[in-house]
């Protein structure tokens, strides 16, 4: 009679022998001989995932590329996989253009939908063709000129709110409470015919619940959700509140003349963009000679780092991460279009670009030009000298103090005669 020792022996040895030969072939494969970001600096559980959360937005992930290239591997957190970063400008369209091999990853599925419902951001394949195609004529050109009227009632009533809670002197305000509600409002007018605005019910609560969102996923719990996600499905359809809760704060990610009017929005983009990074999952093998000449198998993650495309002082230049509007408007000061990352507006890869580029580009871009007209021609900004640093949570924010969505400035009302 077999002893239950010698088939747990069995079972051990079975399991280990199965490990060593998927760790030696992943070993021998072309992305196994990619280079790897420092183990010392990876958690022997969290990978190095955590290290690049809990550091501001782009630090780990522009020191490894300057350190090993546009290509390398990182230690992803609980033992999965390992994720290929990528910024290398041909091998990002490549994933780009191919959006139906390589999808959102499964495990900000939930996350997605909370923020956003099941809709254009969310879908995938085929529903994503066709949302898409439903949604598109609201966002052609003559439609977000059109929107142009509306969207200043709301810049203005952003301006007299300021304007009367400064009472003609100068005053420290936190425009993270500002900025948001005015592109709410927006969103609510052009999008919906509502009114969002920050004195009404549904405003306040939308407001409130974002920035409730903005400290919950500056957690820890936060971090480790979509990981435990990735491994175990099941736990998104289980009935938990936080998971499954339609919040009224489903929020666009993206906010939405004179050649130095028309600049600043690029530098400002270029160096702040609200999503840090992307992730893709290939859903199919893809052989890769065409860009990278590395072999993709179903279920290869990828991460590609905007902020890291976006300053890359290889094409950027030893000033990439300054803020330097002029370089757009001084010939000879940006790189070839085909050194620069690819995307509608710009060169900025903030947008993505291909079958999934961000519907709304043009009304993100027309809002930050017309908020920031607005902003300087009535008042004058100074520095407070606090400390702002930027988290992703769960978009890019500012925080100061270990506190989500703060930006304080000082504000100074310009006497127009």
């Amino acid at each position: 009679m077999v002893s239950f020792l010698s088939v747990a022996a069995t079972g051990i040895t079975s399991f280990v022998l199965i490990h060593v030969a998927r760790y030696i072939s992943f070993r021998l494969s072309a992305r196994g001989k990619l280079p790897k970001a420092p183990t010392s600096e990876a958690s022997w559980w969290l990978g190095h995932d955590y290290r690049v959360a809990k550091n501001e937005v782009g630090v780990e992930y522009g020191r490894w590329t300057n350190m090993l290239g546009p290509v390398y591997r990182i230690k992803s957190a609980l033992w999965q996989s390992e994720v290929v970063v990528i910024s290398d400008h041909l091998g990002v369209k490549h994933i780009i253009d191919q959006a139906y091999t390589y999808i959102k990853s499964p495990a900000f599925q939930p996350l997605l939908i909370k923020l956003g419902g099941r809709g254009l951001v969310w879908a995938e394949g085929d529903e994503h063709r066709f949302q898409r195609k439903m949604v598109s004529p609201a966002f052609s050109i003559s439609a977000i000129k059109k929107m142009g009227p509306s969207v200043m009632i709301c810049i203005d009533k952003m301006i007299q709110r300021i304007q009367k809670e400064c009472n003609d002197k100068p005053t420290v305000f936190n425009m993270c409470d500002y900025i948001p509600a005015c592109t709410l409002e927006i969103i609510g007018q052009v999008g919906f015919g509502y009114d969002f605005g920050p004195e009404t019910p549904n405003g306040k609560a939308i407001l409130g619940a974002w920035q409730k969102d903005v400290q919950l996923f500056s957690t820890f719990s936060a971090f480790l959700a979509p990981i435990l996600i990735s491994i175990f499905p099941w736990i998104a359809k289980l009935p938990i509140k936080e998971l499954q809760e339609d919040t009224t704060a489903k929020k666009v990610i993206h906010m939405i003349g004179h050649e130095l009017l028309q600049e600043p929005p690029n530098m400002i983009l270029r160096l702040h963009p609200t999503s840090h990074d992307t992730s893709r999952v290939a859903i199919r093998d893809d052989n890769g000679e065409t860009v990278t000449s590395i072999p993709v198998k179903a279920g290869d993650s990828f991460i590609i780092p905007f902020l890291v495309m976006n300053s890359d002082a290889q094409v950027w230049g030893p000033d990439a991460h300054e803020f330097v509007p002029e370089r757009w408007i001084t010939e000879g000061a940006l790189p070839s279009g085909s050194e620069l990352p690819h995307g509608p507006y710009s060169h900025l890869s903030n947008f993505i670009d291909g079958p999934r580029v961000c519907i709304g580009w043009r009304l993100a871009v027309q809002e930050i030009k017309l908020i920031l007209a607005s902003m300087i021609k009535n008042f004058e900004f100074r520095d407070t000298g606090v400390k702002v640093e930027k988290y992703f949570s769960p978009s890019v924010e500012p925080f100061v103090n270990g506190e989500g969505a703060q930006l304080p400035l000082q504000v100074i009302p310009i006497q127009h005669h």
